[in-house]
């Protein structure tokens, strides 16, 4: 009899353990309330950034104001876009496509009255990505839990659980170009479309390359329209931390150039958002046609 308790309670306690695995492996973001109000919040952020070794600011995008360019009104929501180009292209050079999300972002913005930090999970990227095998995740995790609690003056909690399966959410389009001329075609009809606006372009073959670790070209546009974003922004504050939208153009190992977006409709899922589908189904529509247009003759 108590050899038999003993196994009720070994599952028992198994099956709490597991549980606790399971909601750590499907937390997809980090939080932490800042002490500070946003604007320090955001200027701290930016300052503990530039101080960081091997770390580069690629772009800091203030989605507040942005809106207000387009006439509509949003509450402060800054999000930085940073990364290590080592850390980096040593994850791409065990999943390229994990360059659609790299570099790495930081989201400050306002929630009831609250100043909050929002930043992806590493375990988000260890699953969409299939990178248990990468070694620099636990210290990337650790930098970013750093940061993150040294802005704010609080600490970092997970929130929320997602299931993900490898390139969930991600749609491709084989190019029938090479990777230069897919790349061109791609940014001209984005720089030529006056509802457009480009933010960054990153170069992660470059920057791989300043750091001596070779990957294949691929490349990263950051792109928006406030007009589309905005309404979404208002409905979730922390999908801000996805907006604007990435494309990212790249050459596999078989030699077959792709062009590579997040499907809105994973972001939906992702943010629980359930009113702005027309707004949704237009940044759909716009990636496709972007995409098949820079893909095909």
């Amino acid at each position: 009899m108590k050899l038999l308790l003993k196994f009720y309670y070994f599952v028992f306690f198994l099956g709490i353990f597991s549980g606790l695995a399971q909601e750590k492996q499907e937390d997809h973001l980090m939080i932490s309330e800042s002490k500070y109000d946003f604007d320090s919040t955001v200027s701290r952020l930016e300052a503990q950034l530039n101080q960081q070794d091997g770390i580069s600011i690629f772009a800091k995008i203030e989605h507040h104001e942005n809106a207000k360019r387009a006439g509509l009104k949003l509450s402060e929501k800054t999000v930085f876009i940073f990364g290590n180009p080592k850390q980096g292209s040593l994850l791409m050079q065990m999943d390229q496509v994990a360059g659609l999300d790299l570099p790495l972002k930081m989201l400050v913005h306002k929630e009831d009255d609250k100043t909050i930090i929002t930043y992806s999970s590493t375990n988000y990227l260890k699953k969409r990505y299939e990178l248990k095998k990468a070694k620099n995740l636990k210290n990337i995790e650790r930098a970013l839990n750093e940061i993150a609690s040294k802005v704010s003056g609080n600490k970092v909690k997970k929130s929320g659980k997602f299931s993900l399966d490898k390139h969930q959410g991600i749609k491709s389009e084989i190019s029938e170009f090479d990777f230069e001329t897919t790349y061109k075609r791609l940014f001209s009809a984005l720089e030529d479309n006056p509802n457009l606006r480009i933010f960054s372009e990153i170069d992660h073959f470059k920057n791989g390359g300043n750091v001596d670790i070779g990957l294949r070209p691929t490349r990263l546009i950051v792109f928006g329209n406030p007009e589309i974003g905005t309404p979404i922004m208002l409905e979730s504050a922390k999908i801000a931390l996805e907006l604007p939208v990435k494309i990212l153009v790249w050459r596999d190992e078989a030699g077959v150039v792709k062009i590579s977006y997040n499907d809105p409709a994973f972001l939906a899922q992702r943010f629980k958002l359930t009113t702005n589908i027309p707004q949704l189904e237009k940044m759909n529509t716009a990636l496709e046609t972007l995409s098949k247009n820079a893909a095909k003759y």
